[in-house]
Formats: structure tokens, sequence, C-alpha cells
């Protein structure tokens, strides 16, 4: 479908954002700090 860049923009930012709200981001995070390997359990 067409759409302008700002209304691109908008909906890349809102995925982006909705992605930051998962168990596995809080997961790869922390993994990420500690430096140990990540334990995703794909939510």
């Amino acid at each position: 479908f067409e759409s302008t860049l700002t209304e691109g923009l908008l909906y890349e930012r809102r995925l982006f954002h909705s992605s930051f709200a998962t168990d596995d981001q809080s997961e790869g995070m922390a993994a990420f700090t500690e430096k140990r390997p990540a334990n995703f359990t794909h939510r």
C-alpha cells in the first residue's frame, strides 16, 4: 500500500515501541548486561 513518509515513520515507531514490551526483550537486555547467553521464551 502507499503512504507518506510521515505515516511510515509513525508506523515504524509504533512497531519499535511494541517490540520493547516483550519478555524476550527484557531477557535479552539482562543477558547482555550480565554477559550470559539469553534464555528466550518467544514471548
